[in-house]
């Protein structure tokens, strides 16, 4: 069949027009697509969907850890954390694991937040690590999930450098160890957390200005944490000290956290397998009287220590000091709410198991530990040979903040010998605030149902109003101070109190309670002794139903111009 040129012509344009279309059509719904998928390409090239889809391929667990614990209710605030978008590390590349890290970071912060997922396996860093906000890191889920049982061991690992001391010379330098995990923006980085980690040498530091940062939403949940220190910034005093001498800053801790909401610190073990301390034979110190300065040969007398400093410290951290017994309009930063520490075991030899400031401020069911029979040689410096009387704050629990509840923690507190003298270290405090260092006025706390082998104290605190203090077990008491021990008098002037009530305690020693301008509402009632002590009162307190004490009689109250004697 012939076909004309006419149709030819007609059946070529048809040809055209169609292919056009499709090339149209095909053009236009590659461009949807690519548009509704909405992918940013991190730098390992991983695409990332910023839709309801988020996370990477791998991915990981996406339930809420903290729910699974303690329910839904308990803590609402950790559902503002995007746990369901889960980014797998092993889906980024990177010449290291930090580098690797970013990568993962950085696409959870641009697709809003989320998790970054460790799988089981240990992990080596060099550096510090850095979280930004909306982040998480998580690890594998442990089998045993209790972190105070001694078989808590989270699968996932982080091992930082080590710090390899050399004893000559300038010494091996700081910066080659002791690496932390920071936070990007101090000031307002929120929704970040460490969950189900097992951190060797890494601290976590998630500080900022404690009056004016705005960051919340902090989770530090099911992390072990183990050779955690800072060396000192007095050491070496190059004065007298050798450049490569070395001590561990008192003021170090496992975690570090300023913030303006909402922290929760739960279920984590630190300092149960320190294996870094040092000996540091021949290290020198400036004598009590003297000029001559003294050298301990044996290297056990100073030794660099991985448990000589804070275990866990929330809203306590100000480089500048706190005003003494402050109030909200004075330290707005000790007043904060929704900060909770529970369910957490620690260790430590010197400095304080647990410090933490609150409004409405939750301590409960930790295990605080220490060692007995400790000996040290130096002042709390490292530059100077200690004195009698010198403190190197062995404590358990130290808090402040209005609202408090203190309630179901076993503890254990050592005190020092000085040297080889008969001394022993002013502390071996249990439970304590006190008007200085970070204390507040009291206005609400309730100390219960708590065990330890040191004395509970509100110590020398200008006001003290709504206190209840019950059904605690002080059964030894390894300082000099009474058992339970509530006094409103301060160095400098006297005060009173209104509404304490110390009930159904179990001491061995004695209780007291003393308040020089008087107060109203005040009980000491129905507390057990060993007979070995007695109650001490001020004449405003009621005393009744207490038994295995002997009973003094009250303290005569003084005027307002009289100073405690």
């Amino acid at each position: 069949m012939r076909i004309s040129r006419k149709a030819l012509l007609k059946y070529f344009l048809l040809s055209l027009l169609g292919a056009g279309f499709v090339l149209i059509l095909f053009g236009g719904s590659t461009y949807l697509f690519s548009s509704k998928q909405n992918v940013v390409r991190s730098s390992s090239s991983i695409a990332v969907n910023l839709s309801s889809t988020c996370g990477s391929p791998k991915a990981g667990p996406t339930d809420n850890p903290v729910a699974a614990k303690y329910g839904v209710e308990a803590y609402p605030w950790t559902e503002n954390i995007k746990w369901n978008c889960v980014y797998n590390i092993n889906d980024f590349k990177g010449s290291t694991i930090v580098e690797q890290f970013n990568a993962a970071r950085d696409v959870a912060t641009a697709n809003g937040g989320g998790v970054v997922y460790f799988p089981s396996g240990t992990y080596t860093f060099t550096d510090s690590i850095f979280l930004k906000n909306g982040v998480v890191i998580r690890g594998d889920t442990p089998s045993g999930k209790d972190a105070k049982s001694d078989s808590y061991k989270p699968p996932t690992k982080f091992i930082f450098s080590k710090y390899e001391p050399t004893f000559s010379g300038n010494g091996t330098p700081n910066n080659t160890a002791f690496k932390k995990i920071f936070t990007t923006a101090p000031e307002s980085d929120s929704n970040i957390g460490i969950v189900n980690v097992d951190i060797n040498r890494g601290g976590i530091k998630l500080s900022g200005d404690i009056d004016t940062g705005k960051k919340q939403n902090i989770v530090i949940f099911g992390i072990r944490s183990n050779n955690v220190a800072d060396p000192s910034p007095q050491v070496p005093d190059i004065s007298f000290q050798e450049p490569w001498m070395r001590y561990s800053d008192r003021f170090a801790a496992n975690i570090t956290i300023n913030a303006f909401a909402n922290v929760l610190v739960a279920n984590n073990r630190l300092n149960d397998a320190i294996t870094d301390n040092y000996e540091q034979p021949a290290y020198k110190i400036k004598p009590l009287e003297g000029n001559e300065i003294i050298t301990y040969a044996e290297g056990s007398k100073v030794p660099f220590h991985y448990g000589n400093h804070y275990g866990i410290v929330v809203n306590r951290s100000k480089p500048e000091g706190f005003t003494l017994a402050a109030e909200p309009n004075t330290e707005p930063g000790l007043f904060r709410k929704g900060i909770v520490i529970r369910d957490n075991w620690v260790f430590h030899t010197m400095r304080i198991g647990i410090q933490a400031s609150g409004d409405g401020l939750l301590i409960k069911d930790n295990q605080i530990s220490d060692q007995p029979n400790k000996e040290w040689w130096t002042d709390p410096t490292g530059t100077k040979q200690p004195r009698g009387a010198v403190t190197y704050e062995n404590r358990a629990i130290d808090w402040s903040g209005y609202n408090v509840q203190i309630e179901g923690n076993n503890y254990q507190v050592y005190r020092h010998r000085v040297m080889d003298t008969a001394y022993l270290s002013v502390d071996g405090e249990g439970i304590l605030i006190q008007e200085c260092c970070g204390g507040t006025k009291i206005n609400g706390v309730t100390i219960v149902k708590n065990e330890g082998n040191a004395y509970i104290g509100l110590y020398k605190i200008p006001s003290t109003r709504n206190v209840r203090i019950s059904d605690n077990k002080v059964l030894s008491n390894v300082s000099d101070i009474a058992s339970i021990y509530v006094e409103a008098n301060t160095n400098n002037r006297s005060s009173s109190m209104e509404n304490v009530i110390i009930e159904n305690n179990t001491v061995a020693g004695t209780i007291a309670a003393k308040a020089n301008l008087g107060g109203k509402g005040n009980i000491i009632r129905n507390n057990i002794g060993n007979n070995s002590g007695t109650i001490k009162y001020s004449c405003n307190i009621t005393v009744q139903g207490n038994t295995g004490f002997a009973q003094e009689p009250c303290l005569n109250l003084q005027s307002s111009n009289q100073q405690t004697q």
